[in-house]
């Protein structure tokens, strides 16, 4: 039987990547527990817009700088 269901992720609103590249995962059902996932990963969070490390920086006073934004 095939089956579809509902599963969430982030994905980097400068690149595109998403949070669960590199991972056994693909996405989480809970959509409560991605802000647990992002903290681990040292995803940024601006508002409502996620950034992976490579897309963001923190300056000297440990405030997120966008790199990159599409």
């Amino acid at each position: 039987m095939v089956k579809e269901v509902k599963m969430f992720t982030i994905v980097c609103d400068g690149c595109g990547k998403d949070v669960n590249d590199d991972t056994e995962y693909s996405g989480w059902n809970d959509v409560g527990y991605l802000e647990e996932i992002r903290y681990e990963a040292d995803w940024g969070k601006v508002n409502d817009e996620h950034y992976c490390t490579d897309c963001f920086e923190r300056d000297d006073d440990f405030e997120i700088v966008i790199k990159n934004k599409k």
